[in-house]
C-alpha cells in the first residue's frame, strides 16, 4: 500500500491499494474511494468488544475496505481538525 497525506487544519490520507489488499477501519472516516473498492462492515472481535469500542467513543462496528483491482484508491479524513503524521 502506497499513500499520501495531504491537507493543513483538515488533513486527508488517500490510500493506493494493489489488487486485493485490504485496510481495516472505525466506520465513518471514509471520505471517498474508488467505484471498485468494496466495502464489507463487521463487529470485529464479536458483541461484547464492539460494545467496549462503544462506551470508548469509537464506533461498534469496523469496515474492511479490499481494492477489486489494482491500483484502487481510497481516502480517510478528520471530523476534527487537527494534523496526521507519518509513523514508522
Amino acid at each position: 500500500m502506497k499513500y499520501e497525506i495531504k491537507g493543513g487544519n483538515f488533513p486527508v490520507v488517500i490510500c493506493q491499494l494493489e489488487q486485493n489488499e485490504s485496510v481495516l477501519t472505525q466506520s465513518g472516516g471514509m471520505s471517498w474511494m474508488s467505484p471498485t473498492v468494496s466495502m464489507e462492515t463487521n463487529m470485529k472481535g464479536g458483541f461484547m468488544k464492539g460494545i467496549g469500542r462503544m462506551f470508548s467513543g469509537e464506533s461498534m462496528f469496523m469496515v474492511t475496505y479490499t481494492a477489486q483491482q489494482q491500483d484502487d484508491r481510497i481516502a480517510f479524513t478528520s471530523t476534527l481538525p487537527g494534523e496526521i503524521h507519518k509513523i514508522d
